[in-house]
């Protein structure tokens, strides 16, 4: 999840807080990090299809933190499955079942201790156990909102809208996204890692003035991210080597010239990987998101005239997104599951 080693990378552009800094603000909440955490608790009844609440319990923990330090969460949870990202829930789905399958044989043989760790590895956090946690949040008036696709991309929305001031989450995506603070590693007492956008040149090694979100970004999405593998031999390092030398403004363009720039003479970079990087930036900067002020679907960031958002949303209607964004459809076949109406 998210880019590998990205936090690392930027470690002197971290501090560390305690989130009651953020006193009388509005905070944006990747949900999900919380309910896979909460599920890791509960994992054996879960697999064994048990009722149980423990996961429920757990998140709102770090909910009731928050609002004894006046801080206005909002709860972000994943939509719909991104075709870009067909390649990636497969195999976190095959994943899931070879866990599942290896539980299952230390079950057999008596081996319970071990059998937990895999158990623990298949959990797979549904738009159920969400919907639970949201109701849950209902009764403490705290806000939800179901993302159309990806939660980071609405997380990213809320933070850069100004409707939220800070992001918490455990996702390094929310840094390519462009979010201007983002708070990951965040404990039960509001302590965590603080990463601020203005304070990336620090791990860029740039002036304030020579950092570039933009290049931050194809940085990110060269060394290989969620939408795109990376090229055999390219990580952090050497993508950051690359798009601090090249002054061409165009990317595309500038991805022919890698080899020559990383002096790697037998690297390849095919039109089909060139195109692929376009739609991989194109998801960072204009997927589809829900706006909660004007209630309906919008790209995350204005397009270009004659530019079109990566994913087509004539499909869904304004109603469809906002039943959706309220929790009461399931996002994996838009069945109605709630009838919530504020």
């Amino acid at each position: 999840m998210g880019i590998q080693g990205l936090l690392p990378f930027v470690e002197k552009s971290t501090r560390k807080v305690n989130v009651s800094e953020f006193s009388g603000c509005t905070v944006a909440v990747d949900a999900y990090c919380w309910l896979h955490k909460g599920a890791f608790s509960c994992a054996e009844k879960l697999a064994r299809k048990e009722d149980t609440v423990q996961y429920v319990v757990y998140c709102m923990k770090y909910i009731n933190m928050l609002l004894s330090h006046n801080i206005k969460p909002i709860l972000v949870f994943d939509g719909q499955h991104l075709p870009a990202k067909a390649e990636t829930e497969k195999v976190r789905r095959e994943k899931r079942e070879s866990n599942r399958q290896k539980a299952a044989e230390l079950l057999r043989a008596d081996r319970g201790d071990e059998a937990r760790t895999y158990l623990q590895r298949c959990v797979d956090v549904t738009h159920a156990m969400a919907l639970a946690l949201i109701k849950e949040c209902r009764l403490r008036n705290v806000d939800c909102i179901v993302a159309p696709y990806e939660a980071d991309a609405q997380l990213a929305y809320l933070n850069l809208s100004g409707i939220a001031h800070l992001v918490i989450t455990e996702d390094s995506d929310l840094l390519p996204f462009g979010c201007n603070m983002v708070l990951f590693k965040m404990d039960v007492h509001g302590n965590g890692c603080l990463i601020e956008q203005a304070m990336l040149p620090l791990a860029m090694k740039q002036r304030p003035e020579q950092f570039s979100i933009t290049k931050f970004r194809h940085m990110c999405i060269l060394s290989g991210c969620d939408y795109l593998p990376s090229l055999p031999g390219i990580g952090l390092m050497k993508a950051k080597k690359f798009v601090m030398t090249t002054a061409d403004p165009d990317i595309s363009r500038a991805l022919t010239r890698l080899h020559g720039h990383l002096n790697m003479p037998n690297l390849v970079v095919t039109p089909e990987y060139r195109q692929k990087f376009l739609e991989a930036d194109a998801m960072f900067r204009h997927q589809p998101v829900f706006d909660p002020i004007t209630r309906r679907l919008v790209p995350l960031t204005p397009l270009e005239p004659g530019q079109e958002m990566p994913l087509s949303i004539d499909g869904i209607s304004q109603e469809t997104a906002l039943q959706l964004a309220y929790g009461n459809l399931d996002p994996f076949g838009l069945r109605k599951v709630d009838d919530w109406d504020p």
